[in-house]
């Protein structure tokens, strides 16, 4: 063994609880281990210039490693195929790499990852990095390159493949499913979501949407005080307390390739007190996980912080995961419950922002306590999380560090085509550098389109959809900087205009004597199930199944 000066580069895969036993320096394998599970890196069966020393992870990781080092891992099994692979590394300088080569020390490249400077021997991150698709069973050479002296340490790595987890890799939308009606049967019992006051919905006074979904595939709907329809149909709305409304949504995701729901969760409190409010939204949740299960889709839990009491929120939280969402409705046991990474997902969304509650104290204590019980935590975080300016606040770096995965909120932020070019250099790109350096997903938020002059008396289509072409911009852009995990905002934002479900083609699908937003507003016609149609042309190209082109190939029509 080299007799090297003092220090080094180690790597570490995810520090997951399934962890593969470590092996001493230069015994074998009795068995193939599986790529898609945790390996120790000083569990290798042979190796070329490392030591091995003590890591603040538990165990042994490899160190003291140079420029031309390796080592290796007899059969290692990728199963139908391997996409990424995560490193679990630190490194006190700069410019060390790590290779996954297949079969001997110089074999097939399968993938090349960098290692930056983590500010310490014993800082670790995850590094994530694509592969080439890897199938079957391998040798395994980890080379090391780059630089002078010492480069890293290696604790541990794990590959992943596209289809290994339910998020990563795909797109999920936002779900509110938050509009009753009157005489639903609801809790409620009143026109939520739909009016400003939960009355029956009347013209020019009491309307609170933007978007008038496209009603033809409802079960049961509700009659409201709005003019005629402009083809003479009496106007009726939905309500998502229905189970027939929350499986037509589901059974749209199915047709229309859409990964599952982000299942938005509003309202936490710290008391246990039952309410109207707080009773539907726990009947509501348990629709969504039938639906999800019915029509094979995937589902997790977002909390959204909004408007939650400062003094109280995180320990809201808790008692509402704890008494409602796990031990009553026992969501996260079901089959279509979203896992990554064989964790349970749930996402915390209004993390950092100036305007929610919570200082990054209160932020991480939560996402530690969601980590400890083993859950893959998301961030929904503001636009300029990484500089903390404008929407964020600062000093909140270290809690985004933390998170699994993080996804930053741009509905609104720009319009048109040039604004998503703009986005693409000035955001998204130092935002995806950032993430990758640090070993966390990045979960970019998508929009169609964005206008609430009912709601708030904004402009009339304030910031346009253009028939499709802002919303393919965005991910046009994103694909193009390597981007393969989305978020789209909203499934069934009537409310903001954002929503993707079949809504109002034109004027001959909307009340007669009130102003709502139609499809054909940007003067193309387009049918009422064309952003379904684009969503899932979007996680087709995400996931590379179709090639990446500048203009979109949906058919408006």
């Amino acid at each position: 063994m080299k007799n090297k000066s003092r220090k080094r580069f180690a790597f570490i895969a995810l520090a997951l609880l399934l962890v593969v036993a470590s092996f001493p320096q230069g015994f074998a394998q009795a068995a193939s281990f599986s790529a898609f599970n945790t390996i120790i890196a000083s569990s290798f069966t042979s190796q070329s210039g490392i030591q091995l020393e003590s890591s603040t992870e538990g165990g042994q990781n490899v160190a003291y490693i140079d420029n031309g080092d390796y080592i290796a891992f007899d059969s290692i099994d990728f199963g139908s195929g391997a996409t990424s692979v995560q490193f679990r590394v630190a490194s006190n300088t700069t410019g060390g790499n790590i290779e996954v080569r297949l079969g001997s020390l110089n074999g097939t490249l399968a993938a090349t990852c960098s290692v930056p400077n983590t500010g310490g021997w014993q800082n670790w991150i995850t590094r994530t990095c694509a592969t080439s698709n890897i199938t079957g069973t391998h040798h395994v050479f980890l080379k090391f390159t780059g630089g002078v002296g010492n480069l890293f340490n290696v604790y541990s790595f794990k590959f992943a493949s596209a289809s290994g987890g339910d998020v990563v890799g795909h797109i999920f939308a936002g779900y509110q499913g938050w509009f009753t009606a009157g005489g639903d049967g609801s809790p409620l019992n009143n026109w939520t979501h739909w009016t400003k006051n939960g009355a029956s919905p009347t013209p020019n006074s009491n309307v609170n949407f933007e978007l008038y979904p496209d009603l033809r595939e409802y079960t049961n709907l509700y009659q409201t005080n709005l003019g005629n329809l402009g083809n003479g149909q009496q106007a009726k709305l939905f309500s998502s307390y229905d189970q027939s409304t929350v499986n037509k949504h589901f059974e749209w995701m199915q047709t229309y390739n859409i990964a599952g729901a982000a299942l938005q969760r509003f309202g936490a409190d710290i008391s246990n007190t039952p309410n109207s409010w707080k009773t539907n939204r726990d009947s509501v949740a348990v629709k969504v996980k039938n639906a999800a299960e019915t029509y094979n889709r995937k589902f997790y839990v977002m909390y959204d912080i909004t408007d939650m009491n400062p003094s109280t929120w995180v320990n809201a939280v808790k008692n509402d995961f704890t008494t409602n969402i796990q031990n009553a409705m026992n969501l996260p046991a079901s089959t279509a419950y979203a896992r990554q990474d064989g964790k349970p997902v749930i996402c915390i969304w209004g993390i950092g922002f100036n305007d929610r509650p919570g200082t990054a104290t209160e932020a991480a204590e939560l996402i530690t306590w969601f980590k400890n019980q083993g859950f893959y935590v998301i961030g929904g975080v503001p636009t300029y999380w990484r500089t903390g300016t404008g929407d964020s606040k600062s000093g909140f770096l270290d809690v985004y560090k933390s998170l699994d995965m993080l996804s930053p909120w741009f509905v609104g932020r720009f319009s048109g085509t040039a604004g998503a070019d703009h986005y693409k250099t000035n955001q998204w790109e130092p935002d995806l550098a950032f993430t990758n350096q640090n070993g966390i997903v990045y979960q970019p938020v998508i929009w169609p389109g964005f206008s609430w002059k009912n709601l708030h008396n904004g402009p009339i289509n304030e910031i346009p959809r253009l028939h499709g072409d802002f919303m393919w911009r965005q991910a046009y852009n994103l694909k193009s900087i390597g981007v393969n995990t989305g978020y789209v905002a909203m499934f069934d934002e009537y409310d903001e205009g954002t929503a993707i479900a079949k809504a109002a083609e034109n004027s001959s699908m909307i009340p007669n004597n009130q102003y709502f937003l139609t499809l054909d507003a940007d003067g193309v016609a387009v049918s009422s199930d064309f952003y379904l149609r684009l969503t899932s042309d979007i996680h087709k190209l995400f996931r590379g199944e179709i090639p990446l082109t500048a203009q979109h190939p949906t058919s408006h029509q």
